[in-house]
């Protein structure tokens, strides 16, 4: 008979099994969910920048590790920036941490001390960043590519033009995204076309002034015969290129970020364009 072979004191084993099982599974979770008393405190360094305009303030927070960080905008008391637009970024510009278009911004602590930047976008020329941010949910809005962004000359369709002007854009550009605190960008030139490089130069253009795609900003040289009319549409092609962004001025995007008299970049285009490589996760 199989009853022979049982244990008698089989059920106290059992019991004893189960006992042992349920505190080793009680102790891993409490090592995997530890008690808000065995987490250290943190404490959490911030340089708060308007984004083309410099050093704002500076604050600090300390707060439990994995705690969740939030930065209210209107709490910081800053004068000329947009109210509902912050980036937060490791260091002076590493990783994007947390982006708001709330005037809240929220993310998680980390396990150590640790220095971040707040970039607050800067109002005070009148930039209307929704402009950028319209169509942001289906890909434009952000950068074609990732930085450093490369390009090399490229005239199509048998037409040609002059070379300076073509530098004068994108050294208007670079310097948009170059400051003292900060270098948010550049637009480096390549001798001859390779992966994730796009092209510039003259070209029929659609019959257009000027026209683009994701590998080619240009300009036809018939319909812009003047030094002005070039570097302005150089200005918005390359910046369309750029950001994923069309027509953002509403009949083009040169009489919003160009200069009617000289052609070179203003101020709103110069805020616009830092704002879009200050808060991609590209960079």
């Amino acid at each position: 008979m199989l009853d022979k072979w049982v244990p008698k004191n089989l059920s106290a084993s059992i019991c004893f099994c189960l006992a042992v099982l349920a505190c080793a599974c009680q102790h891993n979770s409490q090592d995997m969910n530890p008690s808000p008393e065995s987490l250290d405190e943190v404490v959490l360094s911030f340089e708060v920048y308007n984004h083309t305009q410099g050093f704002v303030t500076a604050l600090e927070r300390t707060t439990l590790q994995g705690a969740p960080v939030e930065i209210d905008l209107s709490a910081l008391d800053v004068q000329g920036v947009d109210e509902d637009r912050i980036v937060i970024r490791e260091e002076r510009f590493g990783e994007r941490v947390a982006f708001s278009l709330t005037g809240t911004a929220t993310f998680q602590a980390p396990d150590r001390d640790k220095s971040y930047t707040l970039y607050l976008m800067n109002a005070c020329n009148g930039a209307d960043y929704r402009k950028v941010d319209t169509w942001t949910d289906t890909s434009e809005g952000i950068l074609e590519y990732i930085p450093p962004l490369q390009w090399y000359r490229e005239d199509r369709n048998g037409m040609t033009g002059p070379e300076d002007v073509i530098l004068d854009a994108i050294s208007q550009l670079n310097d948009a995204l170059d400051y003292a605190w900060a270098k948010y960008g550049i637009i480096q030139r390549i001798g001859e076309r390779k992966n994730r490089s796009f092209g510039v130069g003259y070209g029929y253009c659609r019959n257009q002034f000027g026209w683009h795609n994701p590998y080619w900003a240009g300009v036809n040289p018939e319909h812009c015969p003047t030094y002005k009319m070039k570097l302005e549409t150089f200005l918005e092609e390359i910046f369309e290129l750029l950001t994923r962004l069309n027509d953002i001025g509403g009949k083009d995007t040169a009489s919003l970020i160009t200069d009617p008299d000289s052609g070179n970049l203003n101020e709103v285009g110069k805020d616009l364009l830092a704002y879009v490589f200050v808060k991609d996760e590209k960079n």
